[in-house]
C-alpha cells in the first residue's frame, strides 16, 4: 500500500500510538511465526491474542506502561504539530448508502425465494394426490 503524501508544505501529522496489545504482538510476532511457519498472518494473530489473554498482570502492565508513554509522546507531538500547522482535518468516510441499496435488493430476492418455495410446495402436493388415487 502506498502511503499518502503530504499536501503542499504541510507534513503528515504524527501517527497514533500502538495499543498495549499491538506492542505485545510486535514483540511476539516473529517468534510465533517461527514456531508456526505454515500459519497465516490471521492465525498467528489469533495465537498471539490467545496468549495475550493468558498473560499475567505484571507482563501486561509492562506493555500498558509503554502504551501510556507512547500516548503522552503522541499528545505532545500532536500539540506541537497543531501549533505549527493547524488542526488536522479528519478524513471523511464514504457513506454507507451503497450498502443499504444492496440490502434492499437482497430482500427482493427473498420474495422470489418465497415464490419458489410455494411452487415447490405445490409440486410436493401433486405426487401425494397421485399416491392417493393409486390406492
Amino acid at each position: 500500500m502506498a502511503k499518502s503524501k503530504p499536501t503542499g508544505d504541510k507534513p503528515l501529522p504524527p501517527k497514533r500510538p500502538l495499543s498495549a496489545f499491538f506492542l505485545y504482538k510486535e514483540d511476539h510476532f516473529a517468534q510465533t511465526k517461527k514456531d508456526n511457519p505454515d500459519a497465516k498472518v490471521t492465525d498467528i494473530t489469533k495465537i498471539i491474542a490467545k496468549n495475550w489473554r493468558e498473560v499475567d498482570a505484571t507482563e501486561k502492565s509492562k506493555y500498558e506502561k509503554k502504551n501510556l508513554e507512547a500516548k503522552s509522546n503522541y499528545e505532545r507531538e500532536m500539540k506541537e504539530y497543531e501549533e505549527k500547522h493547524g488542526k488536522v482535518e479528519k478524513k471523511k468516510r464514504k457513506s454507507k448508502g451503497s450498502k443499504a441499496k444492496k440490502g434492499k435488493k437482497g430482500s427482493d430476492d427473498d420474495e422470489d425465494d418465497d415464490e419458489e418455495d410455494e411452487d415447490e410446495d405445490e409440486e410436493e402436493e401433486a405426487p401425494k394426490k397421485g399416491k392417493k388415487s393409486k390406492k
